[in-house]
């Protein structure tokens, strides 16, 4: 029980900077001027491997190093374009118009999700 408390505690102490310092960081990682991209309360989905975001149709592992604590209560979503430069001209053409996620801040406390016993 000691060891459970021990380790609770440890990822609690190394949680919470990054969460204090995930809100700070959106301007950075995302740019001053952006916006978030999440469509809707239900867009981005939690499940057992990670998110799901559901107007991108893209599943985003929980340990990606994309998703970042936050202490926002809701997710912020920032993507980028799905070309990048390496590709060749043809398929560039083809994805210019998709987007995948470039940063995904999660709540670090998700308030509502939880039922009542």
């Amino acid at each position: 029980m000691k060891r459970t408390n021990s380790i609770i505690a440890l990822s609690l102490l190394f949680a919470t900077p990054t969460a204090a310092l995930a809100d700070s960081r959106i301007a950075k990682l995302c740019g001053s001027d952006h916006v978030n991209e999440v469509a809707s309360d239900v867009d981005v989905r939690p499940n057992p491997v990670g998110f799901y975001v559901a107007s991108l149709g893209e599943q985003v592992s929980g340990r990606d190093p994309r998703i970042i604590l936050s202490t926002y209560d809701e997710f912020y979503l920032c993507t980028r374009t799905a070309a990048t430069p390496d590709m060749d001209a043809s398929k560039a053409l083809l994805l210019m118009h998709e987007r995948v996620v470039k940063y995904l801040f999660v709540p670090s406390i998700r308030r509502g999700t939880g039922s009542s016993s």
